[in-house]
């Protein structure tokens, strides 16, 4: 009885095929509400091995994934994680500055100044109005450091991301490679492996929220995932990240390392385009350098457009001495500088009793009374030994001495006043002799406030022997390349500027193939640019000019430290934060003649002239975000404020946009992926019904075999 053998085969494999299917499509059921669940389909296929009427096989239990669609997701989902994480932490730095059409704003802070130097000018007499512009301008700044030390947070915050995102990419990646090994051995054995294929899609998925990546299917089951940019996450094994956060402000960040253990130094970050971690590297290292930037232009910018002013005024009774700020200059360098300055000394009435005319050009210190020249040669020393000559003549025990880069002058029992020649205004690097002193300065630094120094190229550089400055270069694409130091040693020793720039710029023991160092002859500062090609970052500066405690860098704003930090340390002048006195309310005459009054208890010209610093057009160079422009000081606060917020509501429009194609593309993947119910219970009436048919099949095979044994039929 063959055929009758045949027909019982064929039903019992029917059987079989449909309870596999009825298995399937129950499981598809009870996971419809399951995230990133994949349904599985059963394929069917005759037994060709027994000939006609074989019955059916199942061939294998597959999911519905389209990797076309998985793809679009994982590109939608990473960039949705990038867009994302930076409208979340660009929006909190937004609201730093607060909304500038508020009171509270850090832009309203300014508003205050305004409002009480109107006030101050019209009772400059007043104490309190004095003590009311000082407490305007502390507040200020305080605001400023406020917001800067704010966006220093979100950075450092930023920074523990990225490495918990690693980490958590990391432990994602290890999972993925560990079902590839049960994913393979579950396809040598012919068993299913749905599940765990279902399992190490719903990883890569959030993978793909945490970088960009490419999945690629291997013929023995299993995947490699790779970021776009070719780095193998997971091959035959787990590809191994590493990061360590760092720990401070305007620190030299590390990298993303993947494989450090094969030794091959290998960046992970320029092989990111998209993700979580690629967004707040963006934002590390972009987004919120410029942001911090700008606003420590912005500090800097009003603070020495304040000082400009304040250095004309005088407080009154005048200050018996003017201490100035760190320049970093030394005794040695050439003066550099053009035009007359006028140094006045008054009595305790206000009466000019000596009027000193410097006329840098000369080289000469002229004095009325006594009348008599002093000469100089063209260094800050010599002029400063002239000078202090002159109002040691003028008046005992006057004075004037630079030690460590901080000029002072003083005439005790009197009152010293500077101020510009009207005719032929004196200048060095784009700033008049006390402006670039900071003898009479509103705001002060402890480092310097700006990066213009006026050194020449035939200057001694002053760096201390010793002294040390190291870069780290790396490629286009990120990758380490190698760390250069140029150390003051040998001939550099007591050498010049032009000196040290050769031994920067040297190719080979130097960064002469990365980028080129240069001096601006118009205003000393040395500038880097960098070649297109690499990427130079400052990691240490160990140099020391002189005594004045101000590295190489520092001085020349080269790092991010010296740039950035200017929105954390600018204060008001702490002689006047002590005493409001010391404002500088008033504006001296100094053409008066000998004796007669060059200031007044109710002169209010200075404060006028503060007041006016409001709506005159000023030059601000270029700062993160902000350009290079002429604009008022208002203007200026206006457009920070605009950048800001721009920049946030920018990243708020791309993380919109993002959002709605990764809705798009997960909706259109589980149109085909997802679990249908309708579908199934349709799925699962077919299948019950063939389960039947095959039943019935067995069941009249049995009855005729039932029949033919009766009629014995052997």
């Amino acid at each position: 009885m063959p055929g009758l053998s045949t027909v019982l085969l064929s039903g019992l494999s029917g059987l079989r095929a449909a309870q596999t299917s009825l298995g399937v499509a129950s499981q598809n059921i009870a996971n419809a509400n399951t995230p990133g669940y994949v349904r599985g389909e059963t394929v069917l296929a005759p037994r060709s091995g027994l000939g006609d009427g074989g019955g059916v096989q199942v061939v294998e239990i597959r999911r519905a994934a389209d990797r076309f669609l998985a793809a679009a997701s994982h590109i939608a989902q990473a960039k949705q994680g990038s867009a994302a994480v930076r409208a979340d932490l660009l929006d909190r730095a937004q609201t730093t500055f607060g909304d500038p059409a508020s009171d509270t704003s850090l832009f309203a802070t300014l508003d205050g100044i305004w409002t009480s130097l109107t006030q101050l000018g019209a009772d400059p007499s007043s104490q309190l109005r004095r003590s009311d512009v000082v407490s305007a301008l502390e507040v200020m700044f305080e605001e400023i450091e406020r917001a800067g030390v704010s966006l220093q947070s979100i950075a450092g915050e930023a920074d523990r991301r990225i490495g918990d995102a690693v980490g958590e990419a990391q432990s994602l990646i290890d999972r993925i490679a560990e079902l590839n090994q049960e994913i393979r051995l579950s396809a040598r054995t012919g068993s299913d492996a749905t599940a765990a294929e279902n399992t190490q899609s719903a990883l890569i998925d959030e993978l793909s929220v945490l970088m960009d990546v490419r999945v690629t299917q291997t013929p023995d089951g299993g995947v490699q995932v790779r970021t776009s940019g070719g780095a193998l996450l997971v091959g035959v094994e787990a590809a191994r990240l590493a990061y360590t956060p760092s720990g401070g402000d305007f620190s030299a960040y590390g990298v993303i390392r993947i494989n450090e253990q094969l030794g091959a130094q290998i960046n992970l970050e320029p092989l990111l385009q998209s993700g979580e971690i690629k967004g707040l590297l963006e934002l590390r290292d972009r987004d919120l350098p410029r942001l911090a930037e700008s606003l420590a232009g912005f500090s800097a910018g009003i603070a020495d457009t304040l000082n400009a002013v304040h250095n004309e005024n005088a407080a009154w009774p005048a200050a018996s001495q003017l201490t100035g700020r760190q320049t970093g200059l030394l005794a040695g360098d050439a003066l550099g500088f053009t035009g007359n300055a006028i140094i006045g000394v008054a009595d305790g009435s206000g009466a000019l009793r000596q009027r000193l005319t410097i006329d840098f050009d000369a080289g000469t210190i002229t004095g009325v009374a006594p009348a008599a020249t002093y000469s100089f040669t063209n260094s800050i020393g010599a002029f400063t030994a002239a000078l202090n000559t002159a109002l040691g003549a003028a008046t005992p025990s006057g004075g004037a001495s630079f030690v460590n880069g901080v000029m002072s002058v003083s005439v005790p029992g009197g009152g010293v006043v500077v101020q510009q020649d009207s005719a032929d205004p004196s200048a060095r690097a784009g700033r008049g002799f006390s402006h670039f002193f900071g003898l009479n300065d509103i705001a002060t630094r402890s480092t310097p406030l700006f990066f213009q120094s006026g050194l020449d190229g035939a200057d001694a550089h002053g760096l201390q022997s010793g002294g040390a400055i190291t870069y780290q270069v790396r490629d286009a694409n990120g990758r380490y390349l190698t760390e250069r130091t140029v150390t003051i040693s040998g001939p550099l020793v007591g050498g010049s500027n032009n000196a040290l720039l050769a031994a920067l710029n040297a190719t080979g023991t130097g960064f002469g193939e990365f980028g080129a160092f240069s001096l601006d002859a118009a205003t000393g500062q040395v500038t880097f640019a960098a070649n297109p090609a690499f990427t130079v970052d400052l990691l240490y500066d160990t140099t020391l000019r002189g005594g004045t405690g101000i590295s190489f860098t520092a001085l020349n704003g080269l790092s991010r430290q010296a740039i950035g930090a200017r929105s954390l340390d600018i204060e008001v002048n702490a002689a006047i934060s002590a005493d409001a006195s010391r404002l500088g309310v008033g504006r001296p005459d100094l053409s008066v003649a000998i004796g007669s009054i060059m200031l007044e208890a109710g002169d209010n010209r200075g404060a006028a002239a503060l007041l006016a610093a409001r709506d005159r057009v000023h030059a601000f160079p270029a700062a993160g975000l902000l350009s290079a422009q002429s604009t008022t000081l208002s203007s200026y606060a206006a457009r920070l404020g605009g950048e800001a917020g721009r920049l946030a509501a920018d990243a708020e429009r791309a993380e919109r946009g993002a959002s709605a194609v990764a809705t798009a593309a997960s909706d259109r993947r589980m149109q085909v992926e997802g679990v249908s119910l309708d579908d199934e219970l349709m799925k699962m009436t077919v299948y019950q019904n063939a389960y039947a048919a095959s039943a019935r099949v067995i069941q009249a095979a049995t009855d005729m075999l039932d029949i033919l044994l009766s009629l014995g039929y052997r």
